[in-house]
């Protein structure tokens, strides 16, 4: 079975960037508001047919969130924000969990928004490199997840077929997307994340990597 995960929130903690806003907007709290106009924004881009470097957009968002709290961002905190979101450290249940997966014989890729440069950097900084066997990002289809092409550039890269790969997300929408690709699809349950309502259900939820045990890659494989 090929496992594609997701990396932001689903692999690594985006709990760091928490001092960077807590820094220059005075709240922790700017962090989650700055991530869902990121993911709006990268979701408008998808819906009408165009491609955004998604770096490039979160740093334009960072600077929209911070006219809300009428603060202009000076060049040196974007580029803070930047260096700290490339040195997030993976969630505790993430290591052994791929580990299990790639003892049993699985391939495990990520297919992430973020530039290929962007992610691969990261994943070496949270220790993850050596657990995964392919990094992708949906800047080589040109099409940010959740279009269909991004998740299908995966697919004929590795020369699966829809029905034999997987797709681990904490966000409704990779979830969507994954879906309408023809994926097999588990949602992490992180917390504050949920579940589009109305939306067909993945084959398995789970509340942390520790859960793709034995039961789930049965449900899903």
């Amino acid at each position: 079975m090929l496992w594609i995960f997701d990396v932001n929130e689903t692999m690594l903690d985006l709990s760091p960037l928490d001092s960077v806003f807590a820094q220059h907007l005075g709240t922790p709290n700017a962090r989650r508001d700055w991530f869902n106009l990121l993911v709006r924004s990268a979701l408008v881009a998808t819906a009408t047919g165009q491609y955004r470097d998604f770096a490039q957009l979160g740093a334009d968002c960072a600077r929209t969130v911070a006219q809300g709290f009428d603060v202009q961002l000076p060049p040196a905190a974007v580029e803070q924000l930047g260096t700290t979101m490339r040195r997030l450290p993976a969630h505790v249940d993430v290591p052994d969990a791929l580990a299990a997966l790639r003892a049993a014989g699985h391939r495990l890729v990520v297919l992430a928004n973020s530039p290929q440069a962007v992610v691969e950097t990261q994943l070496a900084y949270a220790g993850l490199t050596g657990l995964l066997d392919q990094v992708y990002s949906a800047e080589h289809a040109e099409t940010l997840k959740p279009g269909r092409a991004a998740y299908q550039f995966v697919l004929e890269r590795e020369g699966r077929q829809p029905d034999d790969a997987v797709m681990v997300a904490a966000h409704d929408w990779d979830i969507a997307g994954a879906q309408a690709a023809g994926m097999h699809t588990v949602f992490v349950a992180r917390p504050g994340h949920t579940l589009l309502p109305t939306w067909p259900d993945p084959d398995a939820v789970v509340v942390d990597f520790c859960s793709l045990d034995a039961l789930v890659l049965r449900r899903v494989s």
